[in-house]
Parts: C-alpha cells; sequence; structure tokens
C-alpha cells in the first residue's frame, strides 16, 4: 500500500520564487508550508496538492492517480482562483498558482502570529462563553459573505479556522477540489474529519448547500464550549447520542445551546439553511407545536370536513407538480439543447503554430540535440561503411562533432578532448527527451515531473511549463485548464470521462443548473434528471416553485427533498399523495386515523374537565346520570350542578351544596367526595354517560367516567 507523500525538504524551491521553510502541517489532502517569497521579500504559506495514498518519488515529484490526476490538479487550481477573487475579510489572499513535481500549488499570505483553533482549544480548554461567541460570530460573519458568492467552504473545522495575536478569525482550506476527488473515488469518509463533517458529505452524490457548512461551524463551537469534538454523523446515526449544551455548560443561554444543536441535525433540511436563520435560533426561540385543545380539534376536524387535494398540486406550496422528464443523454444540462461533444484534442498538435505534429527525440546517446546552440538537431554520418566512427553536424549552427566509443569530440575546439554524450546534454541544458514541431520547429523539454517545457517556440506564448495535457488544450485554442468536451450551441466547458461528467464553466445559467453543480463530479445518468430539477435521479414529481420533490414508487411517492417542516420531518418515507396533502395541511394521514381518534376522545375528556362546556346550555350542570351510592344496593340518580349535588329516589332525595366539596377523587367506576364538615366520604359507583357536543365542524360523541366527573370537580371549585 502507498505511503503517505513525504514533505518536500526544507530549503525547496517552487516556481523559481518560493523558498520552504518548513512544514506547517498536513491532511489527508495536501501540505501546508511556510516559505519566503523571494519576489516579494516576505513569507507566504504555499498549499500542495498531496491526497494520502500517493508517493513522492526521490526527485520529489508526487504520482498523482493517473486516471484523476489531470483533472484534480485542475480542480485544485481552479478553487484557488475562485478564492483570489473573493476579496472577504478573514480569507487569506491567494498570491499566486502553479504546477510542479507532479501536482498544483498555491501561494497565499502568510497570517503571523496565529494559531489554529484546534490548537487554542487544546491549550486553554473549553472556553468562556463570551470568548467562543466572539469567535462564533467572526466565523458565521466570513460563512455569509462567502454564501452570498455562492461559494461554499466544504470542510470547515477546528484545524482550518486560525486566530490572531488581535482575536481575529481567519477561515483557511477550503474543500471544493478534495469533494472532487473523494467523488472520484466515492469513498468520501477518509477526506473529512469524523465529527464536523455532516452525513451529506460523506454520501455520494448527496445534495450540498449553505446547510452543510452550518453544521460544520457549530459543530466547531461545540468544540469551543465543551473541548471535546462531536461525535460523527455516521455514529450518530447509529445511535450515539450527541452530549447536550445544557448539561455540560448549564450557565449557556439556552437560545444559544438549541441553535447550535438545531444546526447539527443530521437532516439536511432540518437545519437552518442559512447563517441568517442560524442567527434568527440564537436570539428568537422557534416555538414549539401548539398541544392539540378543543379550538385546535375542531379546527382540524373542520379541515378533516373539507379536505380535498388536486392531484397536480403541490402539497407544501400549493402550486403546480409537474412529472419531469430527463433531458436526453448528451445533451447540455445548462442550456438543455446543445450537445455535449468531446473536443478532439492531440498532445502532439503544436501548441505554438497550431498546425504542425511534435515528433518525439531521444536525447540520449546518440543526442539529438546540438550542444552548442541548445537548439538544432544533430545529423550523424559515418566515416566508413564498417567504421565505428561517425560525425555529428548541427542543422542550426553548423558545429560538428567526433563521434567515437559512445564520446564526442568538438571538431571546432579539440583540446577538450572526447565527453561522453551526458557531458555535452548538460552543457546544451537539454532533457533527455524532447519533442519538435514538424512544421515551426517549436521544442519542448520533458521535466523530471513530466512538464514539457517551451524551450524555443515559433510565436509568442504565455505559458512556459505545462503538463502534456495541458499544451494539447493550448494548442486547439483553449486554456490549459479547459475542459475535454464543450457544449455545441451553448460552450459550456466539461470534463467527461466514461460515464463521469464535471460543469466547469459556462458564461450563462438560465436553469441555475450550474449554481448548484458547477465543479460537482457527477454520473451521464443522473445528469439527466438533475437537469430538469431532480436532485435524485429517479422518475418522480417536483415543484418548480418550492422546489419540493418526490420519487415514484409504485402507488406511492417518496420525499427526497421539501423546505416545508412538516413534510420534512416525513423525508425519504414512502407515502400516497393523499397522504401528502394531508401532512401539509396538519391533518392525519389514512394510517393515522385510529391514533387520530384516541387524540380526539382524549381532547374532548380533557376539555370537558377544564370547563370548556357543560351537559346543558347555561353551562350549569355538570353531571346527570346513574349510580349506586355506597352501602346501597339500588340504582339512583346523580345530579351535580354549579349550586348543589343531588342523588337519591322521588321519596328520599339528599342534597349537598356544590361549593362544600373539599375534596374529590375517583377511578373509572367510582366517585368519593367528601363534604366540608364531614370526616367520611360519600362513594358512588358511577355509570359512565355519553353526551354530545356542538362543534363548528360538527356533533361529537364522548363517553364520560368517574375520573371526567372528579377532574371537572377540581376544576370548578379548585381543589
Amino acid at each position: 500500500m502507498a505511503s503517505d507523500p513525504k514533505p518536500l525538504p526544507i530549503g525547496s524551491n517552487l516556481a523559481d520564487r518560493f523558498v520552504i521553510l518548513e512544514m506547517l502541517g498536513r491532511g489527508g489532502f495536501g501540505i501546508a508550508y511556510r516559505a519566503t517569497d523571494l519576489l516579494r521579500g516576505d513569507e507566504v504559506v504555499i498549499k500542495e496538492l498531496a491526497p494520502d495514498g500517493v508517493i513522492r518519488s526521490a526527485d520529489l515529484v508526487i504520482k498523482l492517480q493517473e486516471s484523476t490526476g489531470p483533472r484534480l490538479r485542475e480542480r485544485f487550481l481552479e478553487e484557488a482562483a475562485v478564492l483570489s477573487h473573493l476579496e472577504i475579510e478573514g480569507v487569506p489572499k491567494i498570491r499566486n498558482t502553479f504546477r510542479e513535481n507532479g501536482t498544483a500549488y498555491y501561494a497565499m499570505e502568510f497570517v503571523r502570529d496565529a494559531t489554529t483553533l484546534e490548537e487554542f482549544v487544546r491549550r486553554r480548554g473549553p472556553l468562556p462563553i463570551s470568548d467562543a461567541l466572539a469567535i462564533f460570530e467572526q466565523i458565521l460573519e466570513i460563512l455569509d459573505r462567502l454564501h452570498a458568492k455562492n461559494v461554499l467552504h466544504r470542510d470547515l473545522k477546528p484545524t482550518n479556522i486560525l486566530l490572531d495575536k488581535d482575536g481575529l478569525v481567519h477561515v483557511i482550506d477550503f474543500g471544493s477540489a478534495r469533494e472532487w476527488h473523494a467523488d472520484a473515488l466515492t469513498n468520501h469518509t477518509i477526506f473529512y474529519t469524523p465529527g464536523f463533517a455532516p452525513p451529506e458529505q460523506t454520501a455520494e452524490r448527496a445534495k450540498r448547500g449553505p446547510a452543510t457548512d452550518i453544521y460544520a461551524v457549530c459543530a466547531t463551537m461545540y468544540v469551543l464550549l465543551t473541548g471535546t469534538t462531536p461525535p460523527s454523523a455516521a455514529d450518530r446515526a447509529a445511535g450515539v447520542a450527541l452530549l447536550s449544551l445544557s448539561v455540560v455548560r448549564p450557565e449557556i443561554d439556552p437560545l444559544l445551546a438549541l441553535a447550535i444543536e438545531r444546526g447539527m441535525n443530521l437532516s439536511f433540511v432540518e437545519r437552518p439553511q442559512n447563517v441568517e436563520a442560524l442567527k434568527e435560533l440564537m436570539v428568537r426561540p422557534e416555538l414549539d407545536p401548539p398541544e392539540a385543545t378543543l379550538q385546535i380539534l375542531d379546527e382540524t376536524l373542520q379541515k378533516l370536513k373539507n379536505f380535498r387535494f388536486d392531484k397536480r398540486a403541490c402539497p407544501a406550496c400549493g402550486d403546480l407538480l409537474v412529472d419531469p422528464k430527463p433531458i436526453k443523454k448528451g445533451i447540455c444540462p445548462v442550456c438543455q439543447s446543445g450537445l455535449i461533444r468531446k473536443r478532439e484534442i492531440s498532445e502532439r498538435l503544436c501548441p505554438c503554430c497550431h498546425a504542425g505534429v511534435l515528433t518525439h527525440l531521444n536525447n540520449r546517446a546518440p543526442l539529438a540535440i546540438c550542444p552548442k546552440c541548445s537548439r538544432g538537431q544533430l545529423s550523424y554520418v559515418k566515416r566508413g561503411f564498417l567504421s565505428g566512427e561517425s560525425i555529428a553536424t548541427c542543422r542550426r549552427c553548423e558545429a560538428r562533432f567526433e563521434v567515437k566509443s559512445g564520446q564526442m569530440t568538438d571538431m571546432v575546439d579539440p583540446h577538450l578532448g572526447p565527453r561522453s554524450f551526458e557531458y555535452w546534454r548538460n552543457v546544451s541544458k537539454r532533457s533527455t527527451d524532447c519533442w519538435i514541431c514538424s512544421d515551426c520547429q517549436s521544442q519542448f523539454d520533458i521535466l523530471a515531473d513530466g512538464r514539457w517545457h517551451a524551450t524555443y517556440s515559433s510565436t509568442q506564448i504565455r505559458f512556459k511549463h505545462l503538463y502534456p495535457d495541458e499544451w494539447a488544450r493550448v494548442a486547439i485554442g483553449l486554456e490549459p485548464g479547459a475542459g475535454n468536451a464543450s457544449c455545441e450551441s451553448c460552450g459550456a466547458d466539461y470534463y467527461w470521462e466514461k460515464d463521469e461528467l464535471t460543469l466547469l464553466d459556462c458564461k450563462e445559467d438560465p436553469y441555475r443548473f450550474a449554481e448548484v453543480y458547477i465543479g460537482r463530479l457527477l454520473q451521464v445518468d443522473e445528469v439527466r434528471w438533475f437537469a430538469v430539477g431532480k436532485t435524485s435521479p429517479r422518475p418522480g414529481l417536483l415543484c418548480q416553485t418550492c422546489h419540493c420533490e418526490f420519487d415514484r414508487e409504485r402507488e406511492y411517492l417518496r420525499l427526497v427533498l421539501s423546505t416545508n417542516k412538516r413534510l420534512a420531518t416525513h423525508l425519504d418515507k414512502p407515502k400516497t399523495l393523499f397522504d401528502w396533502h394531508r401532512i401539509a395541511q396538519g391533518l392525519p394521514t389514512i394510517d393515522q386515523e385510529s391514533e387520530f381518534e384516541i387524540t380526539k376522545d382524549k381532547v374532548l375528556r380533557e376539555a370537558y374537565r377544564m370547563g370548556e362546556f357543560s351537559l346543558d346550555d347555561a353551562g350549569e350542570l355538570l353531571w346527570k346520570g346513574s349510580c349506586i351510592p355506597e352501602a346501597e344496593s339500588n340504582t339512583t340518580n346523580l345530579t351535580i350542578t354549579n349550586a348543589e349535588v343531588a342523588y337519591g329516589g322521588l321519596l328520599r332525595k339528599r342534597r349537598k351544596p356544590t361549593d362544600a366539596i373539599v375534596d374529590a377523587w375517583a377511578d373509572d367506576r367510582s366517585l368519593h367526595l367528601r363534604f366540608s364538615g364531614n370526616r367520611e366520604h360519600i362513594g358512588f359507583e358511577i355509570e359512565p354517560i355519553s353526551i354530545t357536543i356542538h362543534l363548528s365542524s360538527g356533533t361529537q360523541t364522548i363517553e364520560l367516567n368517574a375520573k371526567d366527573l372528579a377532574g371537572r370537580l377540581h376544576f370548578e371549585l379548585a381543589l
């Protein structure tokens, strides 16, 4: 198994400008160095693309994977290019990007006297709440500005946040190139730090957005307050509990604790969707759904009575649901009309004249390039048919060499004597392998890291050192980082390899495809669905207004995405469209009707106990029904009003003032009353009574028992 790449030696010179002073740190995707910028005379941070699992050869060249290496280099540099234009305080400026040693680099501002939040917390332990909040708010401000420019950080964690000597926050080490690499290898877990990556970052192809960064920043705040890393998303999904902040830090503002924990919700749609929403939670309590009351029950029953739904209507917002059809395979998802075509890219086409063919020259033994002018080609003529000696003549400068026994002697200046081919090649400063254009005679040397150096060119060119695939793009008039395919209609630029497609750039984005998917590695078959608004590559329904999305599964619809809170609690569950509309309206689904009947009974019973209705219109009759008084055997009537308790037959009716009751208790069948002035209680075996309640939604019938009556008496008399 390949080991992690070794860091560059101290003193290494990169791009003839940056000298390595020390390694600052390394992660699963790259190595960071402190270096001197010889051009400006100050210090910078150099970030080197060096993923785990690759090796560095003795000549310092990193061997990236052949299948993904060229594209990964470009994603790394594209990310740096995006960052270089941000101009956001708290994000160090990118100074330069370059390719070297088989990989890619960028140089950025060095934040002097800074430490990572990880080290800061390790030294100090859990921070005072005010200090943690000051750091948290700075990170949120930076994130808010990034998101406003449609840039996600994608790898926020304490090691990627610096705190300088003035207490100012600096966010570093963005992760879009890392994310592309993870998608390419379909093994996301190894590229993200457990505890800070939400589930969608460790799942192949999952939707990511500002809420992805919200999870990471809240997990970072959790570390600042507790001193410990939260459990990974995978562990939490498996049942490992996230220890509540209110338990660890009881003095914390409950709103702040709730906001952080909500930001770490495993469900993408259940998290605050942006920084503003998170800040709102920090200062304003989120209202819990109201408990069921008689009024709410009445409203629900009325809704059930009037419930209708249009099969074409979105349950979440009421607008039209469409059944999108995927675009045809090969059609551009950006403009949805043009065909994506592979570009004819050849590493043999000359990037200088754009017409000639590059021919390989073996400049080992014998030499192909003249060591005198370092440009002309040598032609060899034997001195005799059987002779082992020959004369090499430069076609350009006419220098002549005697070649004998593997050595060359300059015939114009023979005092040097015979010298090896290697000696003369070093004199010429040319590589052992070269390329030359058949038309314009432009020449390229092959460097140790695989790049071609434009040694001599027939025209003015912008580049000197590029990899062969990059020169091939220059040869057909493209930028070195351009893709290998493009849309014949809108010109959108793509990298297309086998069944995988990455959108690199586009001039317009009429269907907002690029806004979500630019730079993402996608399956070609997935793109067909993503182009029409689906976030899952399966047939289903989609609302083009609120983006509520369902996958079709026979007679069911599985919820894929919704910002509607009622629907979002049922994410990834299959239900009928009938039930989805009921859920959206706060109504019970078909399989919840029996549970709803229980709730209805409970609400009606509680409403009686709380005096919300009586047995008569005047509100004076509390109870009227059959009973058997204690120690008696005959059934009689029990009537309780606001004024009196009466029980017995026509001949012997006993009456007591209701307000004389000092205690009442019951089980399902027996009621016990104790009146003032009496130490003993009076017991009754109560027959349940059935009463009808008139609500706006219609009449409802409820059966009341002795416990309900005792509860009503407690309410009326405040016992």
